[in-house]
């Protein structure tokens, strides 16, 4: 094609500091916005065709696994596509973006694990941080703020650490996360739902900011690409694949972050929660991964320890893990969705032995239940639903009633 010389040559998978971008970025730009071209033939095309110029080519013989749509795009001297694509390179290089393709050595080898990769990343920042060892924490935009302390806790001990904190830079909790970890050893890492141009939402214009500088930005969205609520479930696809484990903090029942922890299931990813009150609609999202089997944490010092011995027990720059050292899936609990009423009931009754009329704080009732910690609040929350316990400020209570199983001397004042 008469625009082809324009596409072979160059260097680099990203634009330079001059005033025209590099072939190869040109090229790997016009191939994603072909028409019809989406992440996985996009992908298929750079990973088999010799050079980006040559994925182009395929394309337009006919070659490719692209539509005819994407074919015609590229017909005559200097086809529309790689204008734009050349407009959009010189758009992120002047925003200091960086264009990182599936073809490249740097894109995360954690990506591949998802069945549609994204063909072209756009970063801005620390890239070293996609290399290390991350963990995700995620969570309601409607937070409390002792569900904001609480993140931003969190994150920063796992960042002091030395490990990469992933999150959305959404209101709430992934903000908190970010602020906890951005300027410690770890880091941190926006996995965004836009372009990473712009700041979104307007008021974490400042933390936006903070991170391009001491964090990293990632998207699969270029440069002018506007927040839009098709691209959130998208990006956490990409939030939960980055990380060897993902931590909830308070996630309402349609809480967008069990979008990512659904995504962390699929590839095998170890999922943490964070307990919360029963009586509060911000954590029935959490409280419910916590009776499905997802492991009970509360602190960044609970998330390292069962983070120990997993593919990345060494923070540090490092290679990506391969997909076959992922962390297993949590199992169901006995009793949830399995059959195996039997056991969990007699789980139940000993978690309400140990109850009375005096609060009990629910570390002690951890320590003398010696059961895991994720079902012994299951065990709670179906107590509470039963109307057999409850959640006092101090503590836990049984309720006194003909259901209630009170040890001897409940109730009496010491």
């Amino acid at each position: 094609m008469g625009g082809r010389t324009a596409l072979t040559g160059g260097a680099g998978p990203s634009p330079p500091e001059g005033d025209r971008p590099g072939a190869e970025t040109v090229a790997l730009l016009a191939l994603r916005l072909l028409p019809g071209v989406g992440d996985l033939i996009a992908g298929r095309l750079l990973l088999q065709a010799p050079s980006r110029a040559e994925a182009l080519e395929w394309v337009r013989s006919g070659r490719g696994m692209a539509p005819r749509a994407a074919r015609e795009a590229l017909l005559g001297d200097h086809p529309r596509v790689v204008r734009e694509a050349e407009q959009l390179a010189r758009r992120a290089g002047d925003a200091g973006i960086r264009i990182i393709g599936i073809d490249e050595p740097g894109y995360p080898a954690r990506l591949r694990r998802l069945h549609d990769p994204p063909a072209i990343l756009f970063l801005r920042g620390r890239l070293e941080l996609l290399g290390r060892p991350s963990v995700a924490i995620v969570g309601s935009r409607r937070s409390t703020p002792a569900g904001r302390r609480v993140a931003e806790r969190m994150a920063r001990g796992l960042a002091e650490a030395g490990w990469t904190v992933v999150s959305g830079l959404a209101v709430g909790i992934d903000a908190a996360a970010h602020r906890g970890a951005v300027g410690e050893e770890g880091g941190t890492v926006a996995v965004l739902g836009r372009g990473p141009d712009r700041a979104y939402p307007l008021v974490h214009a400042d933390l936006f900011h903070r991170m391009a500088r001491e964090g990293l930005l990632a998207s699969e969205f270029p440069p002018g690409v506007p927040a839009q609520p098709h691209n959130f479930p998208r990006r956490n696809r990409v939030l939960a694949a980055l990380s060897s484990a993902v931590v909830v903090v308070e996630a309402e029942e349609r809480s967008g972050a069990l979008i990512t922890v659904d995504h962390a299931i699929d590839l095998g990813i170890e999922v943490m929660a964070v307990p919360g009150s029963v009586e509060s609609p911000s954590t029935r999202g959490s409280n419910r991964l916590l009776a499905d089997g997802a492991t009970l944490v509360t602190s960044a010092d609970g998330v390292l320890r069962i983070l120990q011995g997993s593919e990345a027990a060494t923070p540090g720059p490092s290679p990506s893990p391969s997909r076959g050292s992922r962390v297993s899936a949590p199992p169901l609990l006995p009793g949830i969705d399995s059959g195996e009423d039997a056991p969990w009931a007699e789980e139940q009754d000993r978690v309400l032995g140990f109850l009375s009329l005096e609060p009990l704080p629910l570390d002690l009732l951890l320590e003398r239940s010696g059961l895991p910690p994720s079902r012994v609040l299951s065990a709670l929350t179906r107590l509470d639903v039963a109307g057999k316990a409850r959640r006092d400020p101090d503590g836990w209570i049984a309720l006194p009633g003909p259901t209630a199983v009170l040890p001897p001397g409940a109730g009496r004042s010491r």
